[in-house]
């Protein structure tokens, strides 16, 4: 008898007390990234059309009407005429740090710049933008490819890529 009040008895202990004990892994190691910090004003006022700018890292693609837009990721879009498919022909670039994904409804082009929510008019024949809209704050700060974080990060700082 005396055995089976001692098995539940010791399981119970075992279990309520599992709480008490914890375990700190110290993690050491450093990214092999540094981050690339904006203050916030000149965050907002880089967006901007340009004429020409190299491709240094495609992304998606997107296609609305006759326009090929291609992103460059963390950069902006590249913005190409696109009515003759066989040959489509570069209008331009829109400078957009921090910014990788586009969504595009009428003439309204919605970006992600880093953690804020983006709302941009394009006009395709003057080539001209125009912010209408930016929701701060919207996304979290981007993490190095290596899973770390900005440690000085502050709503002043934004991350807007990481290099090596």
């Amino acid at each position: 008898m005396r055995k089976i009040t001692f098995i539940p008895l010791f399981l119970f202990l075992t279990l309520s007390l599992q709480g008490c004990w914890t375990w700190k892994i110290e993690d050491n190691r450093e990214s092999a990234y540094e981050p690339v910090v904006m203050n916030r004003t000149d965050f907002e006022q880089a967006v901007k059309m340009k004429v020409q700018e190299n491709t240094i890292k495609a992304g998606k693609i997107y296609i609305k009407d006759n326009l090929l837009f291609i992103a460059d990721v963390n950069r902006g879009f590249h913005i190409y005429n696109y009515s003759n498919p066989a040959n489509p022909s570069k209008i331009g670039f829109l400078n957009i740090p921090g910014a990788t994904d586009v969504a595009i409804r009428d003439n309204i082009l919605y970006i992600n710049q880093a953690v804020d929510l983006v709302a941009i008019e394009y006009d395709p024949i003057q080539n001209r933008i125009q912010v209408t809209n930016r929701t701060r704050n919207v996304f979290p700060q981007k993490i190095s490819p290596d899973g770390f974080t900005y440690e000085n990060s502050s709503a002043n700082k934004i991350v807007t890529d990481w290099k090596e």
